[in-house]
């Protein structure tokens, strides 16, 4: 430890020492005020915002004025000397947040780690601290910046000492010495305590003289410079306004210049130099603190040190970046190493490199393929590199204006070599995003499938709940290496060229630390995993599923070009209707896609009822002016046009441009990993967002057809009904609602009878409706005020709606109580098989955030678990058809939508699907019956 202090201190001798200290207490309250409803640490829902907000602006202070020495000033906790002087002070403050000290304690650890000494003096604050360490510092002659957010430092500024202040609604910082103090307040930097001595502080509760403002204290400063000079000089003070003022108020001016001025003398504090050495910080330490925090964005902010880590006399600084070793492969010779060191390892982690994000349209444009075998090496072989589009070409090699020449090794020979590892049993395939993987390798030409992938660490990671499941995220939080972000290599905007053009040397260090992150965070995940009793979920659901679901984005489904161009004709006269029949009704013409003009016109021209106010106007989205539909003709108009032109521009005219030319299908992509509770999504399409019961969605599907599949082929939906109720009645045990099931009755028309207490032979349709509505609506925390939104139900009648339907199933209402409950103490909801959903918001104090985590609570276990259920049924499914088209057969699986499947088959094939269908479907056993809906034509809107 001597050998380094030494080293450092002739470092540090090399240039001028420039001391910082840091007015922690106001960054601390300062930060946690401005961002307390923003950052929390996601899946433990631990409140960061102070502590972030301070690590930012440490960080600012570090790489923009790069000072030698650091010290944290402190406010002890004892009650200090200015309040023992006037029990008024600070008396207007309210106590300190319950979720603040935590916080404070936080801080604590990252100055730990950063080895900045931290300076308090029971009975005085911060600022006195920050004013005694700034005379010590004059003294010694040693330049010193002051970090604070408050102007009462201002005071302290001398030659030698500035001040560096944050503007909160500029969201910079300003410098300021002498001069600029002048600039600013139009006085010295001391008198800034004469100032508030007259004009007061209310944030500190300090009263100043009543008939004193800003105006008029200024100009009593010019004259006089100080409170003292003042009083000395009072009868001839004028107006006499202010002299009367200042003479009634001689003993607030005085104790308000006590109360405001910072002690330079505190007892026991001594400025140390070697103690505020910067360079001497712990650098995994601070990694370590901002991956549990999850502030992967700080990381890359850190400052380099060379002393930095343990307690050796010379250790380096880890490099937050890729792996030691990251080859770029170009020989055969080469390439034969790479496989021998993946065989001899016999676990690999691979990483693809595409121009396109798409897993089919990846296929058609690999540049290159990532390997890494070892903890700290990696491969990176690229075959589809070409030159930059727009390069500068030159006839001269010795040219220093010459691109490289690139180097690659052969294609063919590239997708053999990473073939036979795909495919031999004995190795451990590991990726992130591994669908894309798989798909993007055995679609490509050449390219074979992988036989499994081993771990995926992005759905690792999603099962974990974290919410940005990105490979750099994953990298830093798991492996603390910092990866690229894609665009530093890519550029943005216009100027972005795609990887193939990208230089292979940082295309190779970019994929190569991707692929050893990979190979790196999967063991820790893995204990994660086990720890969380969710590894038999990752192992025997959604790991499963990868290959299920890359199967079904190959295949694709069919689509009819000629359905879409009549429905685009069709549509375009509909959506010029719908425009004029709104211009009819408001009486001229108007941007109906503004927000802000749309707003003008229904809530000021109109003055229909006024919505949520934004910063445009008046929200004019589908919830709020769905209610006014009947208030104006209009509304339906906006409401319709709205509808019309989201199809066609997101399907009608966007579908045909996204048939692969390779397939002549189209190909969603499927993710496990987006919708917390485990349900897939679809993208690029989004085929599973297509307007049901509409029919303008109705006549979208039509183009949607059953081909390339034999004989006579057909769609076949098959459908899990009333899937979420059904589980309802399992987990609540609710005996009413089980019986309804075990009986087969329609379970609306049976809740809408208890309700409203009649026959249900007598059941209205508009009774069976809104019963229909709470049924699913139970599910999802829907209120008397929710019901009066979606169904103009008036809020007396709704509350009376819910309490009829609590007494008719009152085992359900002691369920959500209970789910509800057990989450809050949990910090999470979870499904019949154990999959979680972290709910940190259950404990916030906001109360609109903990009711809507409450909501989610609630919906988590059923919606959830009929997610398990259907992907365990397609996994299960997709093992049995891939043994029916071993034999011959045709059909396969194409897409899920929600609680539906649809399969494409010969219809020669029909009973067999759905013999195995029916089989598998009902994956879990629930004490109610799980029924199918089964559907089949030659195309999907015929099976509506």
């Amino acid at each position: 430890m001597a050998t380094r202090r030494k080293k450092q201190s002739e470092q540090t001798a090399e240039r001028e020492p420039l001391l910082v200290v840091l007015d922690s207490h106001g960054i601390i309250f300062r930060s946690y005020f401005a961002l307390k409803d923003v950052i929390t640490v996601r899946r433990t829902g631990e409140p960061v915002a102070a502590v972030f907000g301070y690590a930012n602006s440490l960080l600012t202070v570090l790489n923009e004025l790069k000072p030698t020495h650091v010290i944290a000033a402190w406010d002890a906790s004892e009650e200090t000397f200015r309040k023992q002087v006037d029990e008024r002070y600070k008396a207007n403050r309210d106590p300190i947040p319950e979720d603040l000290p935590p916080q404070i304690e936080r801080v604590r650890e990252l100055l730990a780690a950063f080895r900045i000494p931290l300076m308090e003096k029971p009975g005085f604050e911060a600022d006195d601290v920050l004013g005694t360490l700034a005379k010590q510092a004059v003294a010694a002659g040693i330049e010193t910046i002051l970090i604070t957010l408050d102007n009462d430092i201002v005071q302290l500024v001398e030659p030698g000492v500035r001040v560096y202040m944050y503007r909160p609604y500029q969201h910079d910082y300003v410098m300021y010495d002498e001069q600029a103090v002048r600039d600013r307040w139009g006085f010295e930097p001391r008198q800034i305590i004469d100032y508030k001595a007259l004009v007061g502080d209310t944030s500190d509760n300090i009263s100043g003289v009543k008939g004193i403002g800003d105006k008029g204290a200024k100009a009593l400063i010019e004259q006089y410079g100080s409170v003292e000079e003042m009083l000395d000089h009072l009868d001839e003070i004028e107006p006499a306004r202010t002299r009367k003022a200042l003479e009634a108020g001689r003993d607030d001016a005085v104790l308000s210049k006590l109360l405001a001025t910072i002690v330079l003398d505190v007892p026991g504090i001594e400025l140390n130099l070697d103690d505020a050495l910067l360079s001497d910080y712990d650098r995994p330490a601070v990694l370590d603190l901002f991956r549990e925090l999850e502030f992967r964005t700080l990381a890359n902010r850190l400052p380099e040190s060379i002393f930095a880590g343990g307690d050796g006399d010379e250790a380096a600084a880890p490099a937050i970046g890729a792996a030691t070793n990251i080859e770029i492969v170009t020989t055969v010779e080469q390439l034969e190493a790479a496989v021998a060191a993946v065989r001899k390892a016999k676990r690999f982690a691979i990483h693809v490199i595409a121009d396109d994000e798409h897993p089919i349209r990846a296929a058609d444009s690999l540049a290159g393929i990532a390997l890494s075998a070892g903890e700290q090496s990696a491969y990176y072989i690229p075959f589809g590199h070409r030159e930059r589009e727009g390069a500068q070409q030159t006839l001269d090699p010795d040219d220093p204006a010459a691109p490289e020449p690139i180097v690659q090794l052969d294609r063919a020979a590239v997708l053999e070599a990473i073939g036979e590892l795909l495919v031999d049993e004995g190795l451990e395939r590991l990726a992130h995003d591994g669908k894309r993987t798989l798909l993007s390798l055995g679609e490509t030409e050449g390219g074979r499938w992988a036989h499994s992938i081993d771990f995926d660490t992005q759905v690792a990671a999603y099962l974990l709940g974290s919410s940005n499941m990105s490979l750099q995220r994953l990298a830093f939080d798991r492996a603390g290496i910092e990866i690229a972000e894609t665009k530093s290599i890519l550029g943005t905007g216009r100027k972005a060229i795609p990887f193939s053009q990208a230089p292979i040397d940082e295309v190779g260090t970019y994929a190569g630390s991707a692929a050893n992150a990979v190979l790196r965070s999967a063991g820790r995940l893995r204990e994660e995993l086990e720890r969380d009793e969710l590894y038999s979920v990752f192992r025997d659901v959604d790991l499963p599923h990868i290959p299920v679901l890359a199967r079904m984005e190959a295949y694709g489904v069919a689509l009819d070009t000629d359905v879409l161009d009549r429905l685009d004709g069709e549509l375009t006269e509909q959506i010029e209707q719908a425009l004029l029949e709104v211009f009819d009704a408001v009486g001229h013409e108007f941007q109906i896609g503004s927000p802000k003009e749309l707003s003008q016109v229904l809530f000021e021209e109109i003055g229909l009822p006024k919505t949520r106010k934004t910063k445009t106007g008046y929200t004019t989205d589908a919830n709020a002016l769905e209610p006014l539909r009947v208030a104006h003709p209009m509304v339906d108009g906006v409401l319709r046009w709205r509808e019309l032109t989201k199809i066609k521009s997101t399907y009608v005219d966007t579908l045909p441009l996204q048939v692969n030319p390779r397939t002549g299908r189209v190909h969603t992509v499927f993710s496990q990993v987006t919708a917390a509770t485990g349900r897939l999504s679809s993208n690029d399409p989004n085929l599973q967002n297509i307007p049901v019961r509409t029919e303008i969605g109705t006549e979208v599907r039509r183009a949607f057809v059953a081909r390339d599949c034999g004989d006579d082929p057909i769609l076949l939906s098959i459908d899990y009904s009333q899937i979420e109720l059904r589980i309802l009645a399992h987990m609540s045990g609710d005996e009413a609602l089980r019986s309804a099931f075990d009986r087969g009755e329609d379970i609306h028309r049976t809740t809408a009878a208890k309700v409203f207490d009649v026959d249900p032979a007598d059941v209205t349709p508009d009774q069976r409706r809104h019963a229909k509505v709470f049924n699913f609506g139970v599910l999802y925390g829907l209120t008397a005020f929710g019901m009066e939104q979606r169904e103009g139900i008036p809020r007396a009648e709704g509350e009376a709606f819910i309490e009829a339907y609590y007494a008719a199933y009152p085992q359900v209402q002691q369920w959500r109580e209970d789910v509800v409950a057990e989450a809050r103490e949990k910090g999470y909801a979870e499904t019949l098989i154990g999959r979680r959903r972290y709910i940190p918001d259950l404990n916030s104090h906001n109360h609109n955030q903990r009711q809507g985590a409450e909501r989610i609570a609630i919906n988590m276990p059923a919606q959830g678990t009929a997610s398990d259920i259907i992907k365990l049924a397609m996994n299960r499914i997709d093992a049995e058809l891939i043994e029916h088209r071993a034999q011959g057969g045709l059909a396969r699986m194409l897409l899920q939508v929600h609680d539906e499947l649809i399969f494409e088959l010969p219809s020669a094939e029909l009973d067999v699907v759905l013999e195995i269908a029916r089989r598998l479907m009902p994956s879990i056993e629930l004490i109610v019956p799980l029924e199918l809906d089964v559907k089949s034509g030659p195309r999907w809107g015929d099976l509506e």
